[in-house]
């Protein structure tokens, strides 16, 4: 425990100057400590072992837009988190190999994304929105999870035509 606090403070001080470095203004505080737990998150994830929480948490730190969705699509697109591509090539979210943007990927595996670890499908997930957001793509409207599905569709994030229906399903027997 006291070696976890140790490690918290020196990253909140490393990351404080590193971003006093970059800025001309000083970044809030909230900002800082953020910037600490997440890389102290992703510092002892790889000791752990997979769970739906640590993906949530996964989620948050790389501040994906509608996480309700994201997560979803990480349960269909991996068979609850039993599928070969997500057990063996750590992908998510079944994503291909980028031909245009710039991504995390390591190759392929069974012609998807393969990445060393789950966490960098998660960031290659945020780089993925992140491009389409500079596309001039606008997906973060009042967080609407409606919203979301529709620019799924419209860009045709899965081959499978029923995708959005079965999102839809999933998140309706998540309410009941």
């Amino acid at each position: 425990m006291l070696l976890k606090k140790f490690i918290t403070i020196f990253i909140f001080l490393v990351l404080s100057l590193q971003i006093a470095k970059e800025r001309t203004y000083a970044a809030p505080r909230e900002e800082i400590i953020f910037q600490a737990e997440r890389s102290l998150f992703y510092f002892d994830i790889k000791n752990k072992e997979f769970s739906e929480d640590l993906l949530k948490q996964c989620i948050y730190y790389e501040r994906i837009k509608y996480p309700e969705v994201v997560l979803l699509q990480a349960q269909l697109e991996t068979g609850f988190y039993t599928s070969d591509i997500f057990l063996n090539g750590h992908n998510c979210f079944g994503m291909k190999f980028p031909q245009y943007r710039q991504t995390i990927s390591i190759g392929t595996y069974q012609e998807h994304a393969q990445y060393t670890h789950w966490t960098e499908s998660i960031k290659d997930y945020k780089k993925w929105q992140d491009w389409y957001l500079n596309l001039g793509y606008k997906i973060n409207t009042e967080n609407d999870n409606n919203f979301y599905l529709v620019f799924l569709r419209c860009v045709r994030y899965a081959e499978d035509p029923k995708y959005i229906h079965k999102l839809v399903y999933l998140s309706q027997k998540d309410i009941t």
